[in-house]
């Protein structure tokens, strides 16, 4: 372990090699090893967004067409879906068991070294995988995906950008956040993503690279597939200052529904490995099979739900209480299953999703109680969103940024930041763990993580000026037992 003081000016010195200490390579070079990365990562998230694009078409065209035989076309999908499902996972649990799920917890256990990242089985079981789960309907969505495999092209970059140990860390983060801005075309939710999710560290460093890698992703993304995020929203209007109460009422609904999200995720996952008569594998399919069955009377839950949100945030969704009620209900049960079944893909979209869902049903009972705020259908949607989506991740900056970016509903800042704020305080509240923090923790339990010697690592920390390690002797700076430093 290397502890490096920081100069007057706050930056960190950062020495190209040092005999028994960390080699780093300059600011530049690790900035136009970012860049490169960023490229590749754009390349594979346009590449997977068309894949599945053309397989989701073909799902609606194949669903139009056995409309039109309903004698027996309604098993179609669910056979197919099975099948499909039974393929996805086999082949899942038998080349790639980490591109299980939407990846981001593995990627999480890869940076605090928990975790390896082997990325000639991942991308493709992850991409192949993803295209036909979501394809054969699971309600799952693309961008966690993109996340994994934009880390994974980072790793496969590597070795000929000859990148040192100490800076791979950065270098796989940036590359995650190169693949959620690719797909959102979000680069600053890309890197609020990289420093609130995934390194957790603010140095310009850190933040600069992860930014160069994103904003690479993010040209590549326009360049090749025009400037189309995932959900689009144009024309919302000003929340209205009376109303500002609503977003305050959107964000404790949306911290209890990211509450009530997270724990059945979970125990979805527990149910799934106590299963002992059913192979995992299958699991899948059975996911798949239950998709087949709800496409048959509700297409609109399948797969990501792009196509809903969008209807959602532009107030085209012609839908009673009702049916938006009906609408929740499956699409989050579906997704809970196809998470849980343990497929590639990720849960983003279906909680953005599930958010404007919620936002709209607030609506609707609003307006039924107070005429007056018929119009505000659409804004609740986008605060339904980020506040869900908050209650869940736990990480509000990044999802004020994501929708402020993806929506351009910057007039919206203010009441995104109280539905935010009051989304995180309900979930901390009810002492709920962060999703991707309990998904990293329940598969350290399951692995029996810990139980065996861990491997020795090389860390590299700057003491920021004012922390409670400065001036102080070794012994108080608090290491974990058995670390060893080797310079300072």
């Amino acid at each position: 372990m290397s502890v490096v003081p920081v100069n007057p000016a706050g930056q960190v010195p950062e020495p190209e090699s040092s005999s028994g200490g960390v080699r780093r390579s300059p600011r530049r070079a690790h900035f136009g090893r970012a860049a490169v990365v960023g490229i590749w990562a754009g390349l594979l998230a346009v590449g997977f967004r068309q894949a599945l694009g053309l397989a989701e078409a073909g799902r609606g065209r194949a669903l139009h067409f056995l409309h039109g035989h309903p004698l027996w076309g309604w098993a179609v999908l669910p056979a197919s879906g099975l099948a499909v499902g039974g393929l996805v996972g086999w082949m899942t649990r038998r080349f790639a068991p980490e591109a299980a799920g939407s990846g981001i917890p593995h990627l999480k256990g890869v940076l605090i070294h928990v975790r390896k990242l082997d990325w000639k089985r991942l991308i493709p079981v992850k991409f192949i995988g993803g295209v036909l789960g979501i394809g054969a309907g699971l309600s799952l969505g693309r961008e966690g995906p993109t996340v994994q495999m934009g880390a994974a092209a980072s790793q496969s970059l590597a070795p000929l950008l000859r990148t040192p140990e100490a800076d791979l860390p950065q270098l796989l983060s940036a590359g995650a956040g190169a693949g959620l801005a690719a797909a959102f075309n979000a680069p600053l939710a890309g890197l609020l993503f990289v420093i609130e999710e995934l390194h957790r560290e603010l140095s310009s460093r850190t933040a600069a690279g992860a930014l160069v890698a994103a904003v690479c992703a993010t040209v590549m993304t326009q360049w090749l597939a025009g400037n189309t995020p995932s959900f689009e929203a144009h024309g919302l209007a000003a929340l209205p200052l009376k109303a500002l109460p609503l977003a305050l009422v959107i964000g404790v609904l949306g911290g209890v529904g990211g509450v009530l999200f997270n724990q059945s995720l979970l125990m979805t996952q527990r149910l799934s490995l106590r299963i002992g008569r059913v192979p995992r594998w299958i699991l899948p399919g059975i996911a798949g099979l239950a998709a087949g069955i709800i496409a048959w009377w509700l297409p609109e839950v399948l797969g990501g739900g792009q196509m809903m949100g969008e209807q959602l945030l532009a107030g085209t969704l012609s839908a009673g209480l009702t049916a938006l009620l009906v609408l929740f209900v499956m699409k989050f049960l579906l997704t809970v299953l196809s998470y849980g079944s343990g497929a590639p893909g990720g849960i983003f979209a279906p909680m953005l999703v599930l958010g404007a869902l919620m936002g709209a049903i607030f609506a609707r009972a609003a307006a039924s109680l107070f005429p007056d705020q018929a119009g505000l259908a659409q804004v609740l949607s986008v605060l339904g969103m980020v506040a869900f989506f908050v209650g869940s991740v736990r990480a509000p900056l990044t999802g004020i940024v994501l929708i402020s970016e993806m929506t351009g509903g910057y007039d919206l800042l203010f009441p995104i930041c109280i539905a935010c704020l009051s989304a995180y305080l309900v979930a901390e509240a009810l002492r709920d763990h962060p999703i991707y923090d309990a998904l990293l923790e329940a598969d350290l339990q399951r692995s029996g993580h810990g139980t065996g010697r861990p491997t020795p690592r090389t860390v590299y920390i700057g003491v920021q000026i004012g922390s409670a390690v400065e001036n102080q002797p070794i012994a108080r700076a608090g290491l974990p037992r058995g670390c060893l430093l080797v310079s300072i």
